[in-house]
């Protein structure tokens, strides 16, 4: 008897053992699965691209334990968000969808053409029609994270560097790999548009490989810094402004505008310098329509419409694309960020809480730029905030590390047509 109990415990004790083995291995997997399984690169050109897939194939790009959290959020399918090592950088790896948006874009592909819903899709991509016709109509979509307006004739000039980038790839399947993109998340786009090398206060596009891209990690999240000494605080908000600016008046064809700008979509890197990391919900502005495209209230400035509660960010696609330029972003940077009007969940009494009472003029003018509803009246609250906040940093030394304005150097075809 003595001999078959222990026979059990010994069998019970290789079961829970083998248990254990393989919960470790699908947690492990889940936290840390196969890069090459997450790029689906078999899919292509129903895709992101392919220009990092040899550092992927070459063994260079190696998920990290610092993206462990990344890897939890990817467990609980929110934004399959992973973190990794190319060499000694730290990069983001991001699938820009939910596992069931992928899902539903390839059901897309394959209905659109005609197949059942668990077909090729790097057949089925070829039978969609015109890939031109169908991005056109779908940023001129209101419920598009990118909305292109008041036209969007100019969609090939915004996406030029896109095309002229993608060497050794036929224009074919650089246009698949866009309406791919556009059709889950533009914000790879967007990041070519706007490249961090040219000067644009957002985050490294690396490249794509598959249905995976891959961006450089720009440092911990806004909301780490809300108790920072009010000075860097300070050198903070001031970029933003300087940001607000950018995306609305630097680019000489487009104005850029953020509908989702919050603490959490910002990061900071060890040297202060502000970045944009999510930019998903974008509506783009075509400053140089023809006449006849041009609402009537078009060369009037845009006012946003505020309201006096914590993080009630609201706005009208229809009115911003009525109007050549609008204070959208200084809205969203002042109200949203700076003002004690901030989302109290994200940074509560803003980003310029705690203000030293030898500022009060600074507190004075983030209240007009966040709840302004003169014409103009914003615009110039931000302006002379802007200016403030860059003497109160001259003062302490700051002076050197003022973000540069952007270059649209890539743009000169576009300009010359």
């Amino acid at each position: 008897m003595g001999g078959l109990q222990w026979k059990r415990r010994v069998r019970g004790m290789l079961t829970l053992l083998f248990v254990s083995v393989c919960l470790t291995m699908l947690i492990s997997h889940l936290l840390w699965p196969s890069i090459t399984d997450l790029t689906e690169v078999e899919k292509c050109p129903a895709c992101y691209g392919t220009s990092f897939c040899p550092a992927i194939t070459g063994g260079f790009l190696t998920l990290h334990s610092f993206g462990a959290f990344a890897g939890f959020v990817n467990i609980l399918g929110s934004k399959n968000v992973l973190f990794g090592m190319l060499g000694n950088q730290k990069v983001v790896l991001k699938k820009l969808g939910h596992t069931v948006e992928l899902e539903q874009l390839d059901k897309m592909i394959c209905k659109g053409a005609g197949l059942s819903s668990s077909c090729h899709v790097h057949e089925a991509i070829w039978q969609q029609g015109d890939l031109l016709h169908s991005m056109r109509q779908h940023v001129a979509s209101q419920d598009s994270s990118l909305l292109l307006c008041p036209s969007v004739a100019n969609l090939e000039c915004l996406l030029s560097s896109v095309l002229y980038k993608t060497k050794g790839t036929s224009t074919e399947a650089s246009l698949a790999n866009i309406w791919t993109t556009l059709m889950i998340n533009p914000e790879p786009l967007l990041l070519q548009v706007l490249q961090e090398q040219d000067g644009w206060p957002v985050t490294k596009y690396m490249g794509a490989c598959g249905r995976v891209v891959v961006e450089e990690y720009a440092g911990e999240i806004l909301t780490s810094y809300h108790n920072a000494p009010w000075l860097q605080r300070v050198h903070l908000a001031h970029q933003l402004l300087i940001a607000a600016h950018n995306f609305t008046d630097s680019h000489p064809l487009f104005g850029f505008y953020l509908t989702d700008i919050s603490a959490d979509n910002i990061a900071v890197d060890a040297q202060g310098k502000l970045r944009f990391v999510d930019l998903e919900n974008v509506i783009v502005v075509d400053k140089n329509v023809p006449n006849e495209d041009r609402p009537q209230s078009w060369t009037i400035p845009h006012v946003s419409e505020t309201f006096d509660c914590e993080g009630c960010f609201a706005f009208s696609s229809e009115d911003i694309c009525s109007h050549r330029m609008s204070d959208h972003n200084f809205y969203a940077v002042c109200q949203h960020l700076l003002s004690p009007l901030a989302a109290l969940d994200m940074i509560p009494g803003g980003l310029l809480h705690d203000m030293p009472p030898a500022h009060a003029r600074v507190s004075e003018l983030v209240q007009k730029c966040s709840e302004s509803t003169e014409p103009s009246g914003r615009l110039r609250a931000a302006q002379d905030l802007t200016e403030l906040l860059a003497e109160v940093l001259q003062q302490h030394g700051y002076s050197s590390m003022q973000p540069k304005s952007p270059s649209c150097s890539l743009w000169d075809g576009c300009l010359e047509a």
